[in-house]
């Protein structure tokens, strides 16, 4: 087990890991207090289960566990030797980061590569062991790669409607490829919706899993992106035809809709990104 010295300034990162482990015969854990950090978890060998929120879940080779601090839970091996390791982390953005990847309070994933995910932890406690004065800052690259890596296998697991996040992605990404070449039209929600053979509804319910947006609040976004391209590289396009031009054929509609977002008018905008 390495538990690093959690110097001032490692504190002042975004995330850092406070401890990695190894158990060769994993004991029965019993925390109705939670812990005090972030953790995952994940079997090389045997099996064990996970318990949190009054759920039981099976963890086998491969798979891993996630929970945030003070979460109530407990794990026990069942098929000994349970062989897992861990890692602990913390840091001002360690909860942000989990939210952006969609991992709730608990998360129950299958690992894509357990050696994969091997080399990256036993890569990280290398680094601990190494006499190098940036090693805070590097292993704080290291758990930013290895979260990249729970995300990517939390999200290729069944969720809502039996599709994997990465799924939900596949099946609205031609709707994004239609709203960047054809951003200057107008597309309605059902045409986006026809266009990969699905209801309004359920576009609007995929785009929100995926996105936390609407298709329309999206193309918006988009449009309102490439207005501030032609602002900032068209010097002499007025605004009312960089308005047609991303697809808003009221010059005072885009105006109050880009002062909305960006806090100041599109003059202002052009006047501030001059280069």
């Amino acid at each position: 087990m390495i538990l690093p010295i959690l110097l001032s300034k490692t504190k002042l990162l975004p995330i850092y890991v406070v401890g990695i482990g190894l158990k060769e015969e994993q004991d029965d854990i019993m925390r109705s207090e939670g812990f005090p950090a972030y953790q995952i978890l994940y079997c090389s060998e045997g099996s064990g289960i996970f318990i949190a929120h009054g759920h039981e879940y099976k963890i086998e080779k491969g798979d891993a566990f996630f929970f945030r601090p003070n979460v109530p839970h407990e794990y026990h091996p069942v098929k000994r030797p349970w062989k897992t390791k861990w890692i602990a982390y913390d840091g001002s953005s360690a909860d942000k980061i989990a939210d952006y990847l969609g991992l709730g309070d608990t998360a129950v994933f299958s690992l894509h590569d357990v050696q994969d995910f091997d080399v990256l932890t036993n890569s990280l406690s290398d680094m601990f062991w190494c006499d190098d004065p940036d090693k805070e800052i590097k292993t704080s690259c290291m758990m930013y790669k290895i979260m990249i890596k729970v995300g990517e296998c939390f999200n290729n697991a069944p969720q809502v409607g039996g599709m994997t996040q990465n799924e939900k992605y596949e099946k609205v990404s031609p709707v994004i490829e239609l709203m960047k070449t054809r951003y200057s039209e107008d597309l309605s929600l059902d045409y986006m919706a026809e266009s990969i053979g699905v209801t309004s509804n359920h576009l609007c319910r995929l785009f929100n899993q995926v996105y936390d947006t609407t298709p329309l609040k999206y193309l918006t976004h988009l449009r309102l992106n490439m207005a501030k391209y032609y602002l900032c590289s068209h010097k002499n396009i007025k605004v009312k035809e960089i308005a047609l031009k991303v697809g808003f054929h009221d010059a005072s509609y885009f105006c109050a809709v880009f002062k909305k977002s960006e806090g100041m008018t599109p003059d202002e905008f052009r006047k501030i990104n001059a280069f």
